[in-house]
């Protein structure tokens, strides 16, 4: 019974990820989802949701029962699975997006730009650049030392190409970069990517963002 109440909520998060459109981008088409199971974990983390049955690997996330809906979803031929650079892509057919509907019609609002966020944090990311976003936001579930020297070695870098994609905030990219708030500002400034995007309203919560997030761990 709990794998069928698993496996069927990762149903509706596959189909809430796979059915929501471009973040913060003004457009109206919905992308691939390139790391779903990435998505889904940071969607869940945004949501205060249980992990479910998604564990960290080295190379990022999975999650059994998630795995297990995308194959029936492609066997149905509601989805499409394909394989671009080594990433694989999943996209809705016309089956799959009428078969979206009932779920993305009862999530509340919230949900759907959470679903947003979390698919587009993740999609057209690098390797590097996903170990060192999935370090610095859920330093927690890391156990490996070898990975987590890595996603230090790379943080900085990562950091700043993803700032500068709008893919994290300031406060994201200066855990990522093991740097503090002002410190990863000022870097930024020096290598051009600072874009003055936040308020210093929004600048404040940062801050008080990332103390919440230091006592936490």
């Amino acid at each position: 019974m709990a794998l069928y109440l698993e496996t069927d909520e990762a149903k509706r998060h596959m189909y809430l990820l796979l059915r929501a459109p471009e973040f913060r981008r003004g457009l109206e088409g919905i992308p691939a989802a390139e790391r779903i199971h990435e998505a889904l974990f940071v969607f869940r983390s945004i949501r205060r949701l249980p992990a479910g049955d998604l564990v960290i690997k080295k190379d990022g996330c999975y999650s059994p029962s998630l795995d297990l809906a995308l194959k029936e979803a492609v066997e149905s031929g509601e989805v499409v699975r394909e394989t671009a650079g080594g990433v694989e892509r999943y996209s809705l057919t016309d089956g799959g997006l009428a078969e979206s509907r009932g779920p993305w019609d009862a999530a509340e609002e919230d949900e759907r730009i959470e679903a947003a966020e979390a698919k587009d944090q993740v999609n057209e990311i690098t390797d590097r650049e996903l170990v060192s976003f999935l370090y610095a936001e859920f330093p927690e579930t890391w156990t490996d030392p070898d990975m987590k020297k890595k996603a230090r070695e790379w943080g900085f870098e990562a950091a700043c190409s993803m700032y500068d994609r709008a893919k994290v905030s300031i406060t994201t990219g200066s855990w990522m970069a093991g740097m503090d708030y002002e410190g990863f500002m000022k870097a930024l400034m020096a290598g051009g990517y600072m874009k003055c995007r936040e308020s210093a309203e929004e600048m404040r919560k940062n801050v008080d963002e990332i103390i919440n997030h230091s006592n936490a761990n």
